[in-house]
């Protein structure tokens, strides 16, 4: 194994048998082996990748998929079937609620007991417990049985010892879901600083936005094999047009017998039905197509489609979304509050011109455009959507450097700022 390497996993395989009832393992005894009363079940089969020191990986999947036993191959808890695994460094994980945590004992006593299986010595539990209490933040529970403690309290605890340990590899599957809003935005920053201090980092997710924003590369695991793997822009364009496909599913008709429209999108950047299809699709300002040239903080940008029906529709929404270099949607809007096109009943061949004004109060960086057309039963509570057309990355452009250097968050509305300076009294007439 490379020096440079943090995890190898080479043909990794986890396969269990399945008994439809408990007298069945009994009896497959009894045979010695000639006859089997089991079916096999392959958790996962034929993984393999590798992470280098201080990179991140993400792990998607749907329910099942095998991520979670993955993770635990990885750390140890599952023996595999097949395949190896092999590590280089401190491994600290939370792997499950609560997972190595004595419901008797109080939550003291176990980050105690956790700490000093992760690898601390006294000296350093004791230099460093003032600072794991602090940020679990969870009071005087934290001298009570953890089988009192919420799902919240334990997560905030086993986080906490998780990252006091200054582990070289760090596997977060799912806990951080459970924590409120604020623990959440605590934890995502400690992360990052992690991550730039080095740290190797495995995250399993069903928040794609938190894969994006914490993971370079990404693993997708569908039925316990490896569906995609690469870069997380690539893959979790690849997941969303996956996500879109299995949606539209249960509520549509295939497509038969409709004129195709053609435009400059590549077939693998787009998803849907193809019941409709947006064409023709610009954005710009003033001096020109925003991807032809540097855009300026705060030009007016206009983003423009043409929307064409192949098939009867009704409930149409149009809306872009522009995103950074991690993919993280950072601006956007829609057609749902304009009944012209939500309101009315489009049928084959109806064709409609949508555009959209706004200015670019963005920092300095690369943004790309995502545009769909969907068609959605309750805009209110976003439900009963099938997604006709769902294009990625249909435009790029550059937003240039500002005269001065920002400090605010990534889109930068406009302020009405109001400065008040109180003159320092005057000591000798007060």
């Amino acid at each position: 194994m490379s020096s440079e390497l943090a995890i190898e996993v080479q043909h990794l395989s986890k396969h269990y048998a399945l008994y439809d009832r408990p007298h069945h393992r009994l009896l497959e005894l009894l045979w010695g082996g000639r006859r089997n009363f089991h079916r096999p079940f392959r958790a996962l089969d034929d993984v393999s990748f590798s992470l280098p020191r201080g990179e991140t990986l993400g792990i998607i999947g749907r329910n099942g998929a095998g991520k979670s036993t993955l993770l635990q191959l990885i750390c140890g808890v599952l023996t595999p079937t097949l395949g190896s695994v092999r590590i280089q460094g401190r491994i600290a994980a939370l792997l499950e609620l609560g997972a190595g945590f004595n419901p008797e004992f109080t939550g003291r006593e176990n980050v105690i007991i956790n700490s000093a299986i992760l690898g601390l010595s006294p000296d350093q539990l004791a230099y460093r417990l003032d600072d794991m209490l602090a940020f679990a933040d969870i009071g005087e529970f934290i001298d009570q049985p953890v089988k009192t403690y919420s799902s919240g309290m334990y997560v905030r605890l086993a986080f906490a010892v998780a990252i006091h340990v200054v582990p070289d590899i760090l596997v977060v599957d799912e806990a951080l879901a459970v924590g409120d809003a604020f623990f959440q935005a605590k934890c995502m920053t400690r992360l990052k600083r992690m991550m730039d201090d080095g740290v190797s980092l495995l995250f399993i997710s069903h928040d794609i936005a938190a894969v994006k924003a914490l993971c370079r590369h990404t693993l997708w695991l569908e039925q316990g094999r490896v569906r995609a793997f690469g870069q997380t822009s690539v893959v979790a364009n690849q997941y969303a047009g996956d996500w879109v496909e299995r949606i539209n599913s249960n509520n549509v008709t295939v497509l038969e017998g409709a004129t195709a429209v053609v435009d400059e999108i590549p077939s693998s950047s787009r998803s849907g039905t193809g019941a409709a299809r947006l064409s023709d699709i610009q954005w710009s300002t003033a001096e020109g197509p925003a991807e032809s040239f540097p855009v300026a903080y705060g030009a007016q940008l206009t983003i423009s489609a043409r929307l064409q029906l192949l098939m009867p529709a009704s409930k149409i929404v149009v809306s872009y979304h522009i995103k950074d270099l991690r993919q993280q949607h950072v601006m956007g809007a829609h057609t749902g509050c304009h009944e012209l096109i939500y309101n009315k009943d489009l049928n084959v061949g109806d064709s409609v011109f949508v555009s959209f004004r706004a200015p670019v109060f963005l920092h300095e960086g690369t943004y790309s455009l995502t545009m769909l057309v969907a068609s959605i039963g309750d805009i209110q509570q976003y439900t009963d959507a099938v997604f006709l057309d769902w294009i990625e990355d249909a435009k790029v452009m550059r937003v240039m450097r500002r005269d001065f250097f920002p400090v605010s968050d990534l889109v930068e509305i406009e302020n009405e700022v109001v400065v008040e300076l109180a003159a320092a009294p005057n000591p000798e007439n007060p």
